[in-house]
């Protein structure tokens, strides 16, 4: 293939990385917002914004099959040879293309990772506080069923004695 269609190629795909990197950031918003929404226990709020992460997640989904295409066809454009163990990084690709192709896909590179690792700490704090929100609810269940009818109170005297209060279903009914 002529040079002309290699550049037309790679400046395809600066602008999905670009395109990437502006999904990969309202994520992240989305994300920051859900974390907020958890904190105030605003579950509406939570599961709309899951939405629009999924939603997303799809749309990103599909950018990144046309990144591999596009690359794989500027892979065979230059003639490169693409390690068998790996995919080929967007570093070492950026390596064989001309200026101005090369620093652009460097700099959008950059920004994108910049962005995924962005995407992993909020997935991380989010993992985090999901699990640590359902030990709680676990632990709750467990007060709520649990075979021990009341555990302790003190008496007047100051004396430890077992509780009288019912099991919290059969106060309800």
């Amino acid at each position: 293939m002529d040079m002309m269609h290699t550049d037309k190629l790679a400046r395809d795909l600066v602008r999905l990385l670009a395109d990437l990197s502006g999904l990969y950031g309202q994520m992240a918003l989305h994300m920051r917002h859900k974390l907020d929404a958890m904190k105030q226990a605003d579950t509406d709020r939570v599961a709309s914004l899951t939405a629009h992460e999924m939603a997303l997640a799809e749309k990103v989904r599909q950018r990144e099959g046309l990144r591999r295409q596009l690359t794989r066809r500027i892979v065979e454009a230059l003639g490169i040879v693409q390690p068998e163990d790996r995919p080929l990084r967007l570093v070492e690709l950026a390596e064989h293309l001309p200026e101005p192709a090369r620093s652009q896909v460097l700099s959008v590179a950059a920004g994108l990772r910049e962005r995924l690792g962005e995407i992993r700490k909020l997935q991380d704090t989010t993992k985090l506080i999901t699990e640590r929100m359902l030990e709680h609810i676990a632990s709750v269940v467990e007060a709520m069923t649990s075979s021990v009818i009341g555990g302790e109170t003190y008496a007047r005297s100051g004396v430890s004695q077992p509780s009288r209060a019912p099991h919290i279903f059969e106060a309800v009914g």
